[in-house]
């Protein structure tokens, strides 16, 4: 960064002027291996199945309100399933409201774990409770979260 005329500047400025040159070394040299690094393809996200598994849980008695929400929308055929879980369907404010609530239970889940729980606590810590009368044994495998 140094021109013929530059003695005008100060000690400070010129270490200064020197740390950014070398921090602009550092980044070019790091995108530069970056670039060169090959990362696995992601796999395929089946949101089919993804979609089935949120319809399932949005069916169920016990399904939080703002799944309920999104199932009277997809009935009333305002959108699918699947354009709720790809993503199609984002701007709606009950998908909005959805993700809002996934959202505050992977903070739960985050905190829980720096206290020392294990994903296994954790999840059943987060299981909701069922009702006395509820007839179905099988319970879900959905998780908000996978959405």
């Amino acid at each position: 960064m140094s021109t013929p005329n530059d003695s005008w500047k100060t000690p400070e400025l010129r270490a200064a002027e020197a740390q950014v040159d070398n921090r602009l070394t550092e980044a070019r040299e790091l995108a530069a291996r970056l670039q060169a690094q090959q990362l696995p393809p992601l796999p395929p996200i089946d949101t089919a199945a993804i979609a089935r598994q949120v319809e399932e849980a949005a069916g169920k008695r016990d399904a939080p309100e703002h799944l309920k929400a999104l199932k009277r929308k997809v009935d009333a055929g305002e959108f699918s399933w699947e354009d709720v879980v790809s993503g199609k369907a984002a701007a709606d404010p009950d998908v909005q409201a959805a993700q809002q609530a996934n959202m505050r239970q992977m903070q739960q889940a985050f905190q829980m774990l720096q206290e020392g729980m294990t994903a296994d606590d954790i999840l059943e810590a987060q299981k909701p409770r069922r009702a006395r009368d509820d007839d179905d044994e099988g319970g879900s495998d959905f998780r908000e979260d996978a959405w």
